[in-house]
């Protein structure tokens, strides 16, 4: 299952005959956002409706763009995946549909690792994208193989990877599966994913 065409299309199915579609989206990068601690990358803001959603991502996209170019678009790209993302973020927020759809002061980092630590535990963890701070105060914890796992962790980056969606479907049955910080808002909505981003705006 390709996790983010999925979500794009239950979006499509929330929007339908409701003119939001044909909205503009203005998809733009900046340079002094300082992002979720949990991801890594440029930080690409998309703006619709007079909310703005976050995507963490090394492919960042600038464009103009309306909400129903998503909509069947082959999304084969990261970059492409990514910017999907942004727009789902957005929407959903707009939408009231998902909230933290914007990273936390930088103030809240310690709080939310002390949080983070509480919600891990002992569990065992696959990484699923280049998530930092787990990386670096709970690296013991990480397996190398999601069925050596207890639960899943996914940011941005890892939602817009190859094969998330299949190893999502394969254990969100089995093990818990968590996505990160504000880029996963969108997705995490649409798909009835729990989402850990307790200090995010």
């Amino acid at each position: 299952m390709d996790i983010v065409t999925d979500a794009v299309k239950k979006l499509q199915d929330a929007l339908r005959h409701s003119g939001c579609e044909d909205g503009p989206v203005v998809l733009r990068v900046d340079p002094d956002v300082v992002p979720c601690q949990y991801e890594k990358g440029a930080c690409m803001e998309a703006g619709f409706g007079g909310r703005t959603g976050e995507f963490v991502t090394f492919h960042p996209i600038r464009a103009t763009t309306k909400i129903e170019f998503v909509f069947g678009a082959p999304l084969d790209t990261p970059a492409t995946r990514g910017a999907a993302c942004a727009i789902l973020n957005v929407v959903t927020g707009f939408l009231c549909l998902s909230r933290n759809i914007r990273a936390c002061p930088a103030s809240c980092h310690d709080a939310c690792r002390q949080d983070m630590k509480t919600r891990l535990g002992t569990k065992r963890v696959y990484g699923i994208g280049p998530i930092p701070a787990v990386g670096q105060e709970m690296g013991r914890l990480m397996v190398n193989n999601p069925d050596s796992a207890d639960l899943i962790l996914i940011n941005g980056e890892g939602l817009i990877a190859a094969g998330t969606g299949d190893i999502i479907e394969h254990c969100r049955e089995k093990k818990s599966v968590l996505l990160l910080g504000p880029s996963t808002a969108g997705i995490a909505s649409l798909e009835k994913l729990e989402r850990f981003c307790p200090y995010g705006t």
